[in-house]
């Protein structure tokens, strides 16, 4: 997977030295109210981190978890997530997902990470789509994602990977198209 690096951040692979502070960030209750994580007991989290790490050791994993870091000082402040899957039905089309440690709130880095991330899978990767959902509650995870120049496409109950069910807004956003020469 290909590091990208912005102003501010690095979005990286996940190495096993990540445990402790990813974990510190899946484990906040409110940091997860509204994801599955919640729902994690350790020894999940652990098993997940242990297949991100994996996962990065593979040329083309399809599925690209970043683990984002402050350039400053290499502090690990949240989790990006943006690859395909069999169930998204359309080819070229990746979901995302994320979450970012509490202490980082209303600084901008989320904002920030997604951006670099949107334009990396668009630019490198030749994908059309990235498609996203949130909890009707999560008015922040919504306000990122508009940042990041997606645009809500409604809002319907939902259940995700695991089957728990809740309102979810949906949100896109599609490749800009390239002129032909």
């Amino acid at each position: 997977m290909a590091t990208i690096e912005t102003e501010r951040l690095l979005l990286r692979d996940f190495a096993p030295r990540d445990w402790e502070a990813l974990d510190a960030i899946v484990s906040d209750p409110a940091v997860t109210r509204y994801m599955h994580f919640a729902r994690w007991d350790e020894q999940k989290r652990r098993q997940w981190h242990a297949r991100m790490v994996e996962e990065a050791s593979r040329p083309h994993p399809g599925v690209d978890n970043w683990a984002i870091t402050r350039r400053s000082d290499g502090q690990l402040t949240g989790w990006l997530f943006i690859g395909s899957s069999s169930d998204l039905g359309a080819r070229g089309t990746r979901g995302c997902g994320y979450a970012l440690g509490q202490r980082f709130w209303g600084q901008g880095y989320m904002t920030e990470a997604l951006r670099a991330a949107i334009t990396y899978v668009f630019t490198t990767l030749g994908t059309r789509r990235i498609i996203a959902d949130c909890q009707e509650a999560n008015l922040a995870s919504a306000r990122v994602m508009q940042k990041c120049g997606m645009i809500y496409e409604g809002t319907s109950y939902s259940e995700d990977f695991e089957g728990v069910g809740a309102v979810e807004h949906h949100y896109s956003i599609t490749a800009p198209v390239q002129e032909a020469l």
